[in-house]
């Protein structure tokens, strides 16, 4: 179902939500307006607001009021009955309609995320607004090109995660209103992280130490970093093979080639940054790492919990991340009433020093997850050879302590999502289900992207719909695939 024009009382919303500096309305939707003038003129609370855009970025998409819980299990890389965040009911076997209703104990997690998605993005338009407007900043350069990047992550998170985005920007709402689809949403965000990258490339300067706690992002590395999610955002919008193979490949080439060489890995207060994702994602007791991801590594081991099994012995690898990355656990914790599907031997262990001391680096965005984006387009590209060698030059080998690759694209493409499952499954928000989305890996049934809040469909009001089961339409709404 598609509710073009429904969300124009949401749209126009986004425009009156103010910073939390502020204490009145601000509607730049409305740009020759004299009070809008007078809002935007304060640099000192414009400045602080605009240093909160990637902390409020970073937060809501590694919280548990967002679908991130829910996809990593709906990818099967992720494994747990537990209730919290929607995870069981996502991923239970088999496949059904996502509960939409406002209702759900879980409608949290589309609804929280929805609504602080589309209200940050108020925030970069609020900045980019006063950036046009002339406000004098101190850091005027550092200050448009995050307006402009928060800009473009937003909406293309937003393009990710739903089936259809309403766009805006300093000038006010967009396509007078209407809502458009996944790609061109993508599109539009691909735009203005062009506009950001090229801020930043021709700017000089560093941004304030607290704005990204622990590490020092210059103008360079700001630009390699949005070089990054670009090739991100363009690669992980697919929702089937079909439209992964009509990815602009050489524009994500050129992005990647352009990306980071330092792993983007904010250092958590446990304050205002944190990672609740990598936290319930592998505390123990909590989620396990399914045995979908176990099976690549040991492919001895099944891919699949066997009904009759209540254990199974550890498995063997030669993959060194087996022992350093994963732990292996001879008891179940899930109730079998639930579904011993979601049985596994192992938990992720790899951040056991952040759940532990909280003050430690979060990757989020690893130079491995770059140098994968650029092996694939090497490979859709058909310059297989390049493609094997930024394999074998990278963690696969540095880390896994695997042997070198050869050349054939059926050896590439099994190397990439190897490495995408087993190096970084867990750092960013839903990289895991995008990237089993895009192969038609997902189980039958899954959805492939959330529909627009049951809470806000009822406001407006406009028409329930969902996604997920049989409903939708078959390969573009939900799987028809799967790996098993």
């Amino acid at each position: 179902m598609k509710t073009n024009k429904i969300f124009v009382l949401f749209s126009l919303m986004t425009f009156l939500i103010g910073c939390d500096d502020f204490d009145t309305n601000l509607d730049v939707g409305n740009p020759e307006n004299p009070n809008d003038e007078i809002l935007a003129t304060d640099p000192v609370a414009l400045e602080s607001t605009a240093g909160t855009l990637i902390n409020n970025w970073f937060q809501t998409t590694h919280s548990y009021d967002s679908p991130v819980f829910a996809m990593a299990t709906m990818s099967d890389v992720l494994t747990c009955s537990w209730g919290n965040f929607g995870m069981r009911d996502t991923s239970s076997e088999p496949r059904v309609a996502f509960n939409n209703q406002g209702s759900y104990g879980n409608a949290v997690i589309n609804e929280s995320f929805f609504n602080s998605m589309y209200s940050i993005l108020s925030d970069a338009n609020i900045i980019m607004y006063a950036v046009n407007a002339g406000v004098e900043f101190e850091n005027p350069e550092a200050v448009a090109a995050l307006g402009r990047f928060t800009q473009a992550i937003i909406v293309g998170y937003l393009a990710m995660t739903y089936d259809q985005v309403w766009l805006s920007d300093e000038n006010g709402v967009l396509n007078e209103g209407e809502s458009v689809d996944y790609k061109e949403a993508m599109d539009y965000a691909i735009g203005r992280l062009d506009e950001a990258i090229a801020i930043a490339n021709q700017s000089s300067f560093t941004l304030p130490e607290t704005w990204v706690p622990g590490m020092t992002i210059d103008s360079d590395y700001l630009a390699a970093l949005m070089n990054s999610f670009g090739a991100r955002m363009l690669t992980m919008n697919s929702r089937n093979i079909s439209e992964r193979d009509a990815t602009d490949w050489g524009k994500v080439l050129e992005y990647a080639n352009n990306g980071i060489t330092v792993d983007f890995a904010p250092v958590a207060d446990d304050v205002v940054w944190y990672d609740l994702y990598k936290t319930y994602a592998v505390y123990p007791g909590w989620a396990r790492v399914d045995m979908y991801v176990i099976n690549l590594m040991d492919p001895s081991t099944p891919a699949y919990w066997p009904e009759d099994a209540t254990v199974l012995p550890e498995s063997t690898s030669a993959d060194a991340r087996l022992t350093t990355d994963f732990e292996y656990l001879s008891s179940q914790d899930f109730n079998a009433a639930r579904g011993t599907y979601h049985y596994s031997s192992y938990r992720y262990s790899r951040y056991d020093d952040y759940i532990s001391e909280w003050t430690t680096p979060m990757q989020e965005f690893v130079v491995s997850e770059n140098d994968m984006y650029k092996a694939e387009a090497l490979l859709r590209l058909e310059r297989y050879a390049e493609a094997a060698e930024v394999i074998n030059s990278g963690t696969r080998t540095t880390r896994g302590e695997l042997p070198n690759i050869g050349s054939s694209p059926e050896e590439i493409a099994d190397a990439i999502h190897y490495e995408r499952l087993v190096e970084f499954p867990f750092t960013g928000y839903g990289l895991n289900f995008f990237e089993m989305r895009k192969e038609n890996l997902l189980q039958e049934g899954t959805l492939l992207h959330f529909p627009v809040p049951g809470t806000a469909l009822a406001a407006i009001p406009a028409e329930y719909y969902t996604f997920g089961g049989t409903t939708g339409e078959p390969g573009v709404d939900y799987s028809t695939g799967g790996w098993r």
